[in-house]
């Protein structure tokens, strides 16, 4: 029987392979957070959101609707 030990054996991550392996998911991690960091500014941020002060809505809800156009 082999009495070597497993944990004497150094560990994959600490090798060249290892690191590079961390070098490429740290790179991955952070170009995903970047993307989803320009999408927000170029595509959520800019949306205009709807008044909802008390006033805005109960002159919402009380006034006329407007008459709508028809364009045949």
């Amino acid at each position: 029987m082999s009495t070597s030990s497993r944990s004497s054996d150094p560990s994959w991550f600490r090798g060249r392979g290892g690191r590079r392996f961390g070098l490429e998911f740290a790179a991955i991690i952070v170009l995903k957070l970047l993307a989803l960091t320009l999408l927000w500014f170029f595509c959520i941020r800019p949306v205009p959101r709807a008044d909802t002060a008390p006033a805005a809505v109960e002159d919402h809800l009380l006034t006329a609707p407007a008459e709508a156009t028809h364009d045949r």
